[in-house]
């Protein structure tokens, strides 16, 4: 007598530290950087030193589309774990205010789409990590550069594609700010876009 067991979708594949999930060849699900990124990674030949990370499966696309713009229930709990991968490789904490690990996010696709997103870097600033960047690197303007690059690549990647928004006005008052840069004008920023 067999049984039926459902075999549950994994729909988050790590990388780093030396070891992968996936390979080159996992293209389709993993998309063209995914696979190439797992490869890097986890290839005993390579074992390049590429910085850990995860990559989210073009299941989760597919799934998305099919199931009425609902996520896979365990998406969250699998990029919570994934995310705690990350954190134990880096020695840093998503979040943390004193040692704060930052994300960059790139989209991927099956076949490869030049110019379809661009990265979103620095993903985990905020008005109470900046303060742990900034001790860390001893360089204010440093930090706060990076905080103007995050809002203004969340501005032009996920807002202007997703609702609209008029980026030009984003990169003015960037051009504004650097120029006239104080620690003060990130809220400016951080009130006029909703992030």
């Amino acid at each position: 007598m067999t049984k039926d067991v459902a075999i549950a979708t994994k729909y988050v594949y790590s990388f780093g530290g030396g070891t992968a999930d996936g390979n080159e060849a996992m293209k389709n699900l993993l998309g063209g950087k995914g696979a190439n990124l797992a490869e890097m990674a986890g290839h005993p030949d390579l074992m390049l030193p590429v910085p850990p990370g995860f990559t989210v499966t073009t299941e989760v696309c597919t799934h998305y589309y099919t199931n009425d713009h609902v996520y896979p229930k365990t998406l969250e709990k699998e990029v919570r774990a994934a995310l705690t991968k990350v954190e134990k490789l880096m020695g840093k904490k998503f979040g943390d205010t004193t040692n704060p690990l930052l994300l960059s996010v790139r989209s991927g696709a099956r076949r490869s789409m030049p110019g379809m997103m661009d990265t979103v870097l620095n993903i985990g600033l905020n008005d109470e990590t900046i303060k742990g960047l900034i001790q860390q690197t001893e360089n204010e303007r440093f930090a706060y550069d990076s905080y103007r690059r995050l809002i203004m690549m969340y501005a032009d990647v996920v807002m202007e594609k997703a609702a609209g928004i008029e980026i030009k006005m984003v990169r003015v008052f960037a051009k504004y700010w650097m120029k006239n840069w104080k620690p003060s004008s990130i809220s400016m920023v951080t009130q006029a876009i909703p992030i």
